[in-house]
C-alpha cells in the first residue's frame, strides 16, 4: 500500500503524523482574506525541511526565515507542488534539497570589473569602464571606430543595437547606452536555497493539521509553538505568547489523525 511506501522513503519531524509529511487545511485563515502572506526572504540554511503547519519567525533584519528570529511565528503553508498523478499531498513538504534558487533579486547585487575584481565604488550610477566593456556602445563599434574588444584573451564583437533614423522622431537614439542598466544582480545568500510561504495568524483562525509534536491529543488541550516551529503540548522558552487549542478530534483528506486547532491567543 501506498502509505506503507511513504511510512519508509519519509520521517515526519511531527511525531502525530502516521505516514509522509505534515499536512495543513484551512479552515478559517485571515490572511487569505488580510493578504498577511509573507515571501520574500530565505529560509535560513540550517533548515533542511519546511512542512505544512510548521511555525517559523520571519526574521527581516537579517533577511531569514528562521526558528530564532523576533517577532511572531508565522505559519508555514507553501503551494503543494507534486508531479506524478498517484501522488497525495502528505508527499509534499518544501525541501532544501529539491531547490537551487541563485538568484535573490536582479537588483542590488555588487558590481565587479573584467578581471572579477569587486569594485568598492558604493555610488550605483558610477559604471566603471572596466566592466563588460563591450556593452558600452550599441552602435557597432567605439569612439576610436574599433568593432571589438578583447578581455582575457577572449574576443567580444561591439553590438549595433541602434536603429535607421525614424522621419518623426530625428533623434530619439541619439543617446542608446540607457538601455544598458547599471543594476547587477543580488545572489541568494550563502547556504540558502529556497523560499516558503508563510501566513500571519490572527486570534480566531482555525485551521485542521497533523503537524504535531505529539503522539496524543485530547479536545479543548492547548498547543503551542516548539523551538523546532512544530506544535506541541509543553509551553518553551521561545513559545511566545501564542496558543492554539484543539478544538475537534479528526482526520485530514487523506484518513490520516488529525485535529482542528483554533488560535485563542
Amino acid at each position: 500500500m501506498l502509505k506503507d511506501f511513504l511510512k519508509k522513503n519519509i520521517q515526519s519531524q511531527a511525531s502525530f503524523v502516521e505516514w509522509g509529511y505534515g499536512q495543513v487545511e484551512p479552515n478559517h485563515l485571515s490572511a487569505q482574506r488580510t493578504s498577511q502572506v509573507y515571501a520574500q526572504l530565505p529560509a535560513d540554511p540550517d533548515i533542511d525541511v519546511l512542512e505544512q503547519g510548521q511555525f517559523v519567525k520571519y526574521d527581516y533584519a537579517n533577511g531569514l526565515v528562521n526558528f530564532t528570529g523576533p517577532g511572531e511565528w508565522m505559519l508555514v503553508y507553501n503551494e503543494i507542488k507534486l508531479y506524478r498523478e498517484h501522488q497525495d499531498d502528505c508527499e509534499f513538504a518544501m525541501i532544501k534539497d529539491n531547490y537551487q534558487a541563485r538568484i535573490y533579486s536582479p537588483f542590488g547585487g555588487d558590481k565587479y570589473d573584467a578581471n572579477g575584481q569587486k569594485l568598492t565604488n558604493s555610488d550605483p550610477y558610477t559604471y566603471d569602464t572596466n566592466f563588460n566593456k563591450q556593452s558600452r556602445y550599441y552602435n557597432g563599434e567605439d569612439d576610436q571606430g574599433n568593432t571589438s574588444i578583447t578581455v582575457n584573451g577572449e574576443t567580444f564583437p561591439y553590438d549595433d543595437v541602434t536603429a535607421a533614423p525614424d522621419m518623426y522622431e530625428l533623434h530619439y537614439n541619439e543617446d542608446p547606452y540607457h538601455i544598458e542598466s547599471q543594476a547587477r544582480p543580488q545572489f541568494m545568500p550563502a547556504g540558502t536555497t529556497m523560499v516558503p510561504r508563510v501566513l500571519k495568524t490572527n486570534i480566531g483562525d482555525i485551521f485542521t493539521t497533523n503537524t504535531i509534536n505529539e503522539t496524543t491529543v485530547t479536545l479543548g488541550q492547548s498547543l503551542y509553538v516548539g523551538d523546532d516551529g512544530i506544535l506541541c503540548g509543553t509551553k518553551g522558552t521561545n513559545s511566545g505568547d501564542m496558543v492554539w487549542q484543539v478544538v475537534k478530534i479528526y482526520t485530514m483528506p487523506d484518513h490520516q489523525k488529525g485535529v482542528k486547532v483554533m488560535r485563542i491567543a
